[in-house]
């Protein structure tokens, strides 16, 4: 299980990383550490300390606790919980017109391939 929250940290800090077309080194500078720990990060291979967590909570104005909050479901691969995530904080950006789109065009989705 602590594997799996570090994978699902790494993945929220890489699709937060991506979506604000940063760089692992321009997200470093933030967080006060090498390009390498950001990459270790994103890979589940460290736990970051408090200071860390609290620095890319504030680079991309989410709370600490909407950074933790993982809900890992048994059921759910990590592929998939990565997918989501990146899904999620793309739609984070998008403006209310594009917004209206993808809503649109989901509910179409649904009524179409929901079983």
């Amino acid at each position: 299980m602590k594997d799996d929250i570090k994978k699902y940290l790494g993945y929220k800090v890489r699709a937060l990383r991506e979506t604000a077309g940063m760089t692992q080194e321009d997200l470093a500078t933030v967080c006060d550490v090498s390009w390498r720990t950001i990459s270790n990060l994103e890979r589940g291979t460290v736990v970051p300390d408090l200071m860390m967590i609290y620095r890319i909570s504030q680079k991309f104005n989410i709370s600490i606790d909407e950074m933790m909050d993982n809900k890992l479901v048994a059921n759910k691969s990590l592929s998939r919980i990565e997918k989501e995530n990146l899904i999620i904080e793309q739609i984070r950006q998008a403006d209310d017109n594009l917004l209206d789109y993808v809503e649109e065009q989901f509910s179409l989705l649904l009524k179409h391939f929901r079983h």
